[in-house]
């Protein structure tokens, strides 16, 4: 059983079917029947047993943690830039130093990592 689905889903203090609630978080529908009795013994959530509803209790609703927010991948930096003989540029915090003698074009995918590029020939 999930416990982290089932307590989220719980959260809104709301009352859930069981049938309805076990499918969703696809486990059988005894199995959570006889969960729900056991939180229901320890406080935590109020069950009906004729009507097959569950809801957890206001005090215990508050102890459940909110969701987390989907990790973000990094934004890409993309840019085609020229950089004169012997000079410095920083890009969103990545220096890109050319120590040549030439003019350089360079096409840069930055995500952010890198730090530090020096080009020399």
């Amino acid at each position: 059983m999930d416990i982290e689905n089932f307590f989220a889903i719980l959260k809104d203090g709301e009352w859930h079917n069981i049938p309805e609630l076990a499918k969703q978080i696809e486990i059988p529908a005894d199995k959570l029947t006889e969960f729900s009795q056991f939180l229901s013994k320890q406080g935590i959530i109020e069950y009906e047993d004729q009507t097959q509803r569950i809801k957890i209790k206001p005090e215990w609703k508050e102890l459940i943690p909110e969701e987390k927010e989907p990790a973000t991948e990094p934004k890409i930096t993309v840019a085609t830039v020229m950089i004169p003989p012997e000079t410095t540029v920083d890009i969103q915090s990545t220096l890109i130093q050319n120590a040549t003698k030439i003019d350089l074009e360079l096409t840069l995918r930055i995500n952010g990592k890198i730090q530090e590029v020096v080009i020399n020939l």
